[in-house]
């Protein structure tokens, strides 16, 4: 497991409240995006599933519409330089997610390992890490990060940092 969760609520909450806000919300926006484009449009759900789902990403989407306000409030009393170490911060966030999902991944091989009763060679267990941590930088930071709706926020409190953060989006994906 992952954590203590106490210990990751600490270490979180010990970020400028900007940069917490930033990581609240570009998983906003990856929750949307999620949905968008593996959802959305797939026939093969189950119906109600699907409904549910919808329903889901309808109250994430006024989660995401208010977080956007929230980070617009905080920094509305920022100076540029504040501005500045809140997305910092964010982007210290983000590494520190990013080491989480490749925790996460090492969890995942493991687990296969198991329910097979087979034993990866360590050429396989490299490309089985390299694909799985990839895939969940993707899927819970990068489809996040550069989320169009993300990046007009982040353009707001400062178009070069947006700009910087929108190439480090790349490297996620």
């Amino acid at each position: 497991m992952i954590g203590p969760p106490a210990a990751i609520a600490r270490h979180v909450l010990s970020h400028p409240p900007l940069s917490v806000a930033l990581l609240t919300l570009m998983i906003e926006w990856m929750t949307q995006r999620h949905f968008q484009e593996s959802v959305r449009d797939d026939q093969e759900l189950d119906p109600l599933f699907k409904s549910l789902l919808l329903h889901h990403w309808q109250e994430e989407h006024q989660h995401a519409q208010l977080d956007a306000v929230m980070v617009q409030q905080i920094a509305k009393s920022l100076s540029p330089a504040e501005i500045d170490a809140g997305i910092e911060g964010f982007l210290a966030l983000g590494a520190f997610l990013d080491d989480g999902l490749k925790q996460q991944a090492m969890f995942d091989m493991a687990a296969l390992e198991k329910a097979t009763v087979n034993q990866l060679r360590e050429e396989q267990k490299a490309k089985f890490m390299e694909v799985q941590h990839q895939a969940n930088r993707w899927t819970y930071i990068g489809s996040g990060m550069s989320h169009p709706k993300f990046l007009e926020v982040l353009q707001d409190l400062n178009p070069e940092r947006r700009m910087m953060i929108e190439k480090a989006a790349a490297t996620y994906s």
